[in-house]
C-alpha cells in the first residue's frame, strides 16, 4: 500500500448559509507527471485530491479549477482554467478527481468556457520531453466554490506547491570498476535536490556474475546506512572491507510525487580494495621538492596534534596522492595555508610545530 502524505485543509464559508469546502491533498510534491496535469484527459489521471462540499440547506452551486505555473523567472501563467456546470448539494457531496473524470460525481463540465492553453502546455511539454515530468519551478492549483448565480465566492482552496524535480543520483567515487587503498573508503555522490539517502554496500561472492546478482540479497550485504548527507565514510567500527575483494554498491532515495511515494536508484559501481605495498619512498620518487617539504609539514603538524593515524597514512600514501577542496585538487597556496592554520591552532594550544 502506497505511503502519502496528506495535507487536510479546510476552508469555511458564511455568505449565503453555511456552506463549507474541504480538500483533501499532497502535503508535498518534489515531482509531477506531465500528463497528470493534463485537464483534458481527467480519466486517465490518478487519485490527487479528494473535495468534500457541505451546506446547511440543499442548493445548487458551481465549481472553478485554476491551475498556474511559474518556471524560472518567467511570470506566473495559467494553463488550465476549468468550469462545471450548476450541480445540486444535499447537504453532502465528496468527490475525488477521477469521480470528476468518470461522472459518477454528478458534475459536469461547462465546455463553454473552460479553457485549455495549449499554447503554454506545450510550451511545458517542451521542457519536460526529455524527462516527461514537470521542469523544477512553482505551481499553483486553485478551487472555488460559488453559488449558481456567481454572485459570490463561497469558498477557495489553494495551494502552491515547489517542484525541485529530483530526478537521478549519479556516483562519484569509489569510480565504476576502481582499486581503492583503504578498508574505509569514502562513498560520494551527487543528487541534487533529494533530502535523504540511503547506501547499500555488498560483497561479490563468487557465484555471482551480475551486479544485480551482487546486490539482490543480504546475505552479502556489508554496509547499510541511512544520511542526508552525500558524502559518508565506510564506518571505523565496522568489519573493515578485506584487502583483494570486490564490492558493489549504489545509493537510493524516495521522492513524493502526483503518483505517490517513488524510490530513486543511482546506477550499481563496482570497487576492489587492494592495500598494495605502500612506501615513503614511491612517494618521494614522484613529488616535486616542493610538494614534498609541504607533505612533510602536513605529517608533521598531524603528529604534533595527536592525530598520528593520520600522520601515518599521510606518509604511506601513493603518487597519486591529493588534497581535494570543494571536490578539486587544492593548489600549493592552498595546502600552505592549511598548514599555516594547523600551526596556529597548535600554538595556541602551546605546542610547537617544526617546519623544515
Amino acid at each position: 500500500m502506497r505511503k502519502f502524505f496528506i495535507l487536510t485543509l479546510t476552508v469555511f464559508a458564511t455568505a449565503f448559509g453555511q456552506v463549507n469546502l474541504q480538500v483533501t491533498a499532497p502535503a508535498s510534491l518534489e515531482q509531477v507527471n506531465i500528463a497528470d496535469l493534463d485537464v483534458s484527459r481527467l480519466k486517465d489521471l490518478p487519485l490527487l485530491f479528494t473535495v468534500t462540499i457541505t451546506s446547511d440547506t440543499p442548493r445548487n452551486l458551481k465549481l472553478h479549477f485554476q491551475v498556474f505555473a511559474k518556471i524560472g523567472n518567467e511570470p506566473e501563467e495559467i494553463f488550465a482554467d476549468a468550469w462545471s456546470l450548476p450541480f445540486e448539494v444535499n447537504r453532502i457531496l465528496s468527490f475525488t478527481n477521477q469521480d470528476l473524470a468518470s461522472g459518477k460525481a454528478g458534475i459536469k463540465s461547462d465546455k463553454d468556457r473552460t479553457k485549455i492553453y495549449e499554447d503554454k502546455i506545450n510550451k511545458i511539454k517542451d521542457l519536460a520531453q526529455s524527462t516527461g515530468r514537470l521542469p523544477a519551478g512553482s505551481y499553483r492549483f486553485v478551487i472555488q466554490l460559488l453559488d449558481e448565480s456567481e454572485l459570490g465566492i463561497l469558498s477557495t482552496w489553494e495551494k502552491v506547491y515547489e517542484i525541485t524535480n529530483p530526478s537521478r543520483i549519479d556516483l562519484v567515487s569509489p569510480s565504476y570498476e576502481s582499486e581503492v587503498r583503504t578498508q574505509f573508503p569514502i562513498f560520494k555522490w551527487i543528487a541534487p535536490n533529494f533530502k535523504e539517502f540511503e547506501i547499500f554496500v555488498y560483497e561479490k561472492l563468487p557465484n555471482q556474475t551480475t551486479p544485480e546478482e551482487v546486490v539482490s540479497g543480504d546475505k552479502n550485504l556489508r554496509w547499510r546506512y541511512k544520511t542526508t548527507e552525500s558524502q559518508v565514510q565506510y564506518p571505523r567500527e565496522a568489519l573493515p572491507l578485506e584487502n583483494g575483494k570486490s564490492y558493489y554498491w549504489y545509493v537510493k532515495s524516495t521522492i513524493s510525487g502526483s503518483r505517490g511515494i517513488e524510490e530513486i536508484r543511482s546506477e550499481i559501481w563496482n570497487f576492489s580494495v587492494n592495500l598494495g605495498q605502500t612506501t615513503t619512498e614511491a612517494v618521494v620518487s614522484k613529488l616535486t621538492p616542493t610538494e614534498k617539504k609541504t607533505l612533510d609539514n602536513l605529517v608533521n603538524a598531524f603528529k604534533q596534534a595527536g592525530n598520528s593515524e593520520i600522520a601515518e597514512l599521510l606518509s604511506k600514501i601513493v603518487s597519486d596522492f591529493v588534497i581535494l577542496i570543494d571536490g578539486r585538487p587544492a593548489t600549493q597556496g592552498e595546502i600552505e595555508e592549511i598548514l599555516r592554520a594547523i600551526r596556529q591552532q597548535l600554538a595556541d594550544l602551546g605546542a610547537e610545530v617544526e617546519v623544515k
